[in-house]
C-alpha cells in the first residue's frame, strides 16, 4: 500500500525534513517573500487574525509570483525589486554573515530585518528557529515568524504554516485554514504549496476530496521538478490504486500489520467528503477498517465452509 502524503507531518522532528527541503529549494538566496489581496480571515491563537493573502506590490515582483501562474517567473528573492523591501540591507548582511559560517550573527541581523517587516527575513528566521540553526530551536518562535510572513502573502511561509495547522503543531488543528493556506500558496506558483494542495484534495483536508484535482495539482508540482509529486500523480492516475494514507499512523490504524486484500482497498476514495480535523478522518478510516475486517472475515469463512464440504465429499472422518 502507498503511504501517501507528507510523512514529515507526523512530528516536529520530521517537520525539519520538509524545512530542509524548503531550504534546498531556496538555495542561492537567503530566503523569499510577498504581500497582497485578501482571500479570507481566520483567527490564529498565537498572533491574532490571519488574513490569507496573495503576494502583491514589491514582494510580488521580488518573488516573481502571479495569481494563477503554474510557476514563479524566476528564482524567488533574486530580483532587484527585493532591494526595495524593508530592512533589505540588513537581510543582505545577514546572508553574507550566514555564508561566512556565523549563523548566530546572521540570525540577529535577520531578526532586525524581520522586525522591519521584511517577509524574506521572516521566513528565513522561522526556518532557523524550526531547525535550531543559529538560534535555540523553538516551535513557538517559528510559528510566530511563519505567521507574520504568511500574513504578507509569502507562499513558502503559507505552506509551512498550513502544515502546522494540519498537524496541530503549536496551534490547535484547523484543517479549513490549512487548506486556504495551501491553496493560496499553490495559486502563486510555489511548487511545495502545489504538492500540499494535491494532498489536501487527495485526503479531503479542509476541502471536498477529489482524486482528479489531486492529480492535477501533483502534476503542476511535478512539472517544476518535484519527484514526490510525480510519483503520486502517477499512482493516483491508476484508479484501482488506493489513495493511500495521510500519515504512518493512519496506515497502521487501517492495515495494522496485516496482509489486507479487501475490495475496500481498490480505490478507497472518500469521494466528495470534507474532513475538518483528524478526528473526523479517523472515524472514516475506522469505517474503512471495519468494512475490510468484515470482507476478509467473510472470505475466510467461505474458505472454511468449502474445505469442510470438500472433506465431507471425500468421505474423510476428520472434517472440522
Amino acid at each position: 500500500m502507498a503511504n501517501s502524503g507528507r510523512e514529515t507531518a507526523v512530528s516536529h522532528s520530521s517537520q525539519l525534513i520538509l524545512v530542509g527541503r524548503l531550504l534546498a529549494a531556496l538555495a542561492g538566496s537567503f530566503a523569499i517573500a510577498s504581500c497582497g489581496h485578501s482571500q479570507g480571515t481566520t483567527t490564529n491563537a498565537a498572533d491574532g487574525p490571519i488574513s490569507v493573502a496573495q503576494a502583491g506590490g514589491t514582494l510580488q515582483r521580488c518573488l516573481g509570483s502571479k495569481w494563477g501562474a503554474e510557476r514563479m517567473d524566476h528564482g524567488p528573492g533574486t530580483q532587484p525589486s527585493c532591494k526595495e523591501l524593508p530592512g533589505a540591507d540588513l537581510y543582505d548582511k545577514a546572508g553574507v554573515r550566514y555564508q561566512s559560517g556565523d549563523h548566530a550573527g546572521a540570525a540577529r541581523l535577520a531578526e532586525q530585518a524581520a522586525e522591519a517587516g521584511n517577509a524574506l527575513a521572516q521566513l528565513r528566521l522561522a526556518m532557523m528557529y524550526d531547525k535550531g540553526d543559529g538560534v535555540p530551536r523553538s516551535g513557538r518562535a517559528a510559528l510566530n515568524w511563519y505567521t507574520r510572513a504568511a500574513k504578507q502573502g509569502e507562499p513558502a511561509a503559507q505552506d509551512q504554516l498550513g502544515q502546522l495547522y494540519e498537524e496541530g503543531d503549536e496551534v490547535p488543528e484547523n484543517w479549513d485554514l490549512a487548506y486556504k493556506l495551501y491553496y493560496t500558496s499553490a495559486m502563486q506558483g510555489w511548487k511545495f504549496g502545489q504538492f500540499s494542495l494535491g494532498r489536501a484534495y487527495q485526503f479531503g483536508i479542509g476541502v471536498a476530496q477529489s482524486r482528479p484535482l489531486a492529480i492535477e495539482w501533483f502534476k503542476k508540482a511535478a512539472a517544476q521538478g518535484d519527484g514526490q509529486s510525480d510519483y503520486f500523480a502517477r499512482w493516483l492516475s491508476d484508479f484501482t490504486n488506493n489513495i493511500g494514507f495521510r500519515t504512518n499512523t493512519e496506515h497502521d490504524f487501517v492495515i495494522g500489520g496485516k496482509l489486507r486484500f479487501g475490495a475496500e482497498l481498490m480505490g478507497g476514495d472518500p469521494a466528495g467528503v470534507t474532513f475538518h480535523n483528524s478526528a473526523q478522518r479517523v472515524l472514516w478510516l475506522q469505517g474503512q477498517r471495519q468494512a475490510l475486517d468484515k470482507t476478509e472475515a467473510d472470505v475466510f469463512k467461505a474458505i472454511r465452509i468449502r474445505e469442510h464440504q470438500d472433506c465431507v465429499r471425500a468421505g474423510r472422518d476428520n472434517c472440522i
